[in-house]
């Protein structure tokens, strides 16, 4: 069953469907709103990592896995991500603000 709630500016959905890489990097994007794929992997695996890595690609997919779920969005120009805030709510795969 799909459950959501509020927990201060954003909307937390039920997370029993996320790996725990994926609520990782939910957690650390709670943290630090804006951040690159590479700085988001630097910070689960600990070490410097390389574009063309395993690391970075398993990172990468787990990021284009929880945006399709809705959790998150990439930031347009950029290569960061961030949270989905309140108020924003996914319609046919894609967000705009309500």
């Amino acid at each position: 069953m799909f459950r959501s709630f509020l927990q201060g500016k954003y909307l937390v959905q039920s997370l029993s469907g996320l790996s725990k890489r994926q609520k990782r990097i939910l957690d650390l994007l709670q943290i630090k709103p804006d951040m690159t794929t590479k700085e988001i992997a630097e910070m689960i695996f600990g070490r410097i990592v390389e574009y063309k890595s395993q690391e970075f690609a398993s990172v990468y997919r787990s990021l284009i896995s929880i945006e399709k779920q809705g959790y998150i969005q990439r930031v347009q120009v950029q290569l960061r991500w961030r949270r989905v805030e309140i108020g924003q709510i996914k319609d046919n795969g894609k967000l705009f603000v309500a």
